[in-house]
């Protein structure tokens, strides 16, 4: 019998008008397992092919910060002239003007004259922006069949997310024998996940020959973390390779690794520095949190905050020097610093604020109010300003 979603996807490859859909559509709700050939010997839906394109006009000529009016008409111009990546371009402007059902109007018509890039972009939009995932899988795949890598890749990432390793394997390696390195890397993690090390190592360890250090970098963890492959000496020598390629990440890697396990804090310090250096956020936050935390230096832990906000825009710093001030007692520049970290569209800060006004300002409004702006926003403490909106009266 054929599944609806089968069918449906059959459709999806000829072109049907949207009354020649509807009715079908209700056809199909009956499942019959002759529809599909009844529906094609039928005339119900035209037997026209579209036949997928691949356009020549680089995508990325239309992933903008911002947009003025002259790029949508360029975008116009594009259609007008016939190149399919016209739609496309509007579609992507769409979406950063979060006006998700144009964006789907515009994705759609592409892919009805038969833009590969059209099915990618549906796919990302159900995704990632409609949250629907289970209405982005038809479209990668037609995408990644067509030879779409970056369809292929994130086809793996939702069957990844659905734990179905063996269809995320093939979609990943799919893209990577296409020479996409993120995929390769994603193919060396379920692996890992599947407690399949040996492969594992081999497939970051081609990573790292291939010039990535991130290769190099799942590495040092994989032989820090996996109790069967622990090695510390391993290890360190591979987040060593890492760092010397030029990644700050495993300088945090190898600061953490002194901090916590050698409690050697000075070694911490230079590492730290030294992924700072490099822009790994996540050593400048670490060697705040090292100063403020464990040395109780709150003048230099400050210090790197605002250095990690100033120079690589690490809103956890502009959070983490929140919290600081508030430790300290110094409201003004809590306030300050939170604002400043919600403003950049750090979420939590919301939820700081709501706290710092309900305890530290016992500024009932105030504090009702940022609790409200945090659910509305999305942050991981809804759970907590839901209880406390109840605790301050707030039904």
């Amino acid at each position: 019998m054929y599944e609806l979603e089968h069918i449906i996807r059959y459709l999806r490859n000829f072109d049907i008008n949207e009354e020649t859909v509807k009715k079908c559509y209700a056809m199909m709700n009956k499942r019959s397992m002759f529809l599909l050939a009844f529906l094609v010997l039928s005339g119900c839906a035209h037997i026209k092919p579209v036949e997928l394109k691949k356009s020549s006009y680089d995508i990325e000529k239309c992933n903008k910060t911002s947009y003025t009016p002259a790029d949508l008409q360029s975008y116009e111009t594009l259609i007008k002239q016939g190149e399919l990546q016209g739609y496309n371009c509007e579609g992507i402007y769409y979406v950063r003007e979060k006006n998700y059902e144009k964006a789907k109007e515009y994705f759609q018509k592409g892919a009805d004259k038969g833009s590969i890039e059209s099915y990618a972009q549906l796919g990302s939009l159900y995704s990632h922006f409609l949250q629907q995932p289970e209405k982005s899988f038809s479209y990668y795949e037609t995408a990644a069949n067509a030879g779409h890598v970056k369809a292929a890749h994130n086809l793996g990432v939702e069957y990844d997310r659905k734990l179905d390793y063996k269809n995320a394997l093939k979609w990943y390696q799919k893209a990577a024998d296409k020479g996409n390195v993120y995929s390769l890397l994603a193919v060396g993690q379920i692996y890992r996940k599947e407690g399949k090390y040996e492969k594992a190592v081999q497939t970051f360890e081609k990573i790292g020959e291939l010039g990535n250090s991130r290769g190099y970098f799942n590495l040092g963890v994989l032989y820090y973390k996996e109790k069967e492959f622990y090695d510390i000496n391993k290890s360190n020598t591979y987040f060593l390779k890492c760092y010397k390629m030029g990644d700050g990440g495993c300088a945090a890697a190898l600061g953490t690794y002194y901090e916590e396990d050698k409690k050697d804090y000075k070694k911490a310090i230079e590492w730290y520095k030294k992924g700072f250096e490099l822009g790994s956020k996540d050593s400048v936050t670490r060697l705040g949190l090292l100063y403020v935390d464990i040395l109780k230096d709150y003048k230099k832990g400050i210090y790197w905050y605002t250095q990690g906000y100033e120079k690589l825009n690490n809103l956890d710093c502009a959070f983490s020097i929140a919290l600081t001030y508030q430790d300290l007692k110094e409201d003004d520049n809590a306030v300050s610093w939170f604002l400043k970290a919600h403003k950049g569209g750090y979420k939590d800060a919301a939820y700081g604020l709501g706290y710092l006004y309900q305890y530290d300002l016992k500024d009932k409004e105030k504090a009702i109010e940022w609790y409200k702006k945090s659910l509305n926003i999305g942050s991981q403490y809804d759970a907590a300003a839901q209880r406390k909106l109840k605790e301050l009266g707030v039904k």
